[in-house]
């Protein structure tokens, strides 16, 4: 009788134990009720010393049926609290990371992997809040990407445009933000930038798809126009930033180089 006591009680202690670490795990994850996984964290370290002097006193004296039920609930109790650990563990993360997902498919383009439109304004304002913020906002558009879409078909311009997704993530530097807005529009914020930086990175933009781009056997060179405009002298919100950089843009369509920087001529 009294090992076999013995053995409950130190079942329920090994699964009180175990429990400690889905519990501090899940005290550790940010913003979620420390407090609570806190107090719970000191009730098993009780539980645990509990354990500890029920088993130094089944030691001690004779074991009756009052002692196995004391036992056979201790074994219980601890695997119960493992259990609910463990399970409560698995719960929290895996909802966590279904938020994690829908939140990066509501804020990233499905085909390029690129933040799409609504992530790319939510930047925007982030940078616009501190007044002493200075960067530059570049709208690009493929030169005749239709014609590529109508002769190679919607699959193969979806290809295209993973591939320029890639090589201007490629060129950018680490704390720049490339969005696709939608067709083949893209856009590009640039913090801490002034215009004649950013020339430097949207040619670098441009050389880099000069490269050839394999399309149904066939080797494309894809063109872009790049227009820049600078915050705040170019616009002091995000629509009005936007706006210069994408009559920029148009404007670039018209030169060799197909670059442009806003001037105040063409608003």
């Amino acid at each position: 009788m009294n090992i076999l006591a013995i053995f409950l009680v130190l079942t329920g202690l090994m699964g009180l134990l175990a429990s400690l670490f889905p519990t501090h795990q899940i005290r550790n994850i940010p913003n979620h009720q420390h407090k609570g996984w806190l107090l719970l964290l000191n009730l098993i370290f009780m539980f645990i010393l509990g354990y500890l002097g029920y088993i130094w006193m089944l030691f001690n004296r004779e074991i009756g049926t009052l002692e196995m039920i004391v036992a056979t609930i201790f074994c219980g109790g601890g695997m119960f609290v493992f259990v609910i650990t463990k399970m409560s563990r698995e719960t929290i993360f895996t909802l966590q990371n279904t938020i994690q997902a829908k939140h990066y498919q509501a804020h990233h383009d499905q085909l390029t992997g690129l933040p799409n439109r609504n992530l790319f304004y939510e930047e925007l304002d982030k940078l616009i809040t501190f007044d002493d913020n200075i960067f530059s906002c570049l709208m690009m558009d493929l030169n005749d990407f239709k014609m590529i879409n109508d002769t190679f078909g919607h699959a193969e311009g979806d290809h295209v445009l993973q591939i320029v997704a890639q090589r201007i993530n490629r060129v950018l530097p680490n704390d720049a933000i490339a969005a696709r807005l939608g067709g083949d529009e893209l856009a590009v914020v640039l913090p801490g930038i002034v215009p004649q930086d950013a020339l430097i990175v949207a040619k670098a933009i441009q050389e880099e798809l000069l490269k050839d781009i394999s399309c149904e056997n066939y080797s494309l060179v894809i063109g872009i126009s790049i227009g820049i405009a600078k915050y705040p002298q170019d616009g002091d919100t995000r629509k009005s930033i936007m706006k210069s950089a994408d009559i920029a843009m148009y404007h670039a369509k018209k030169h060799d180089d197909h670059l442009q920087v806003f001037q105040a001529y063409m608003s």
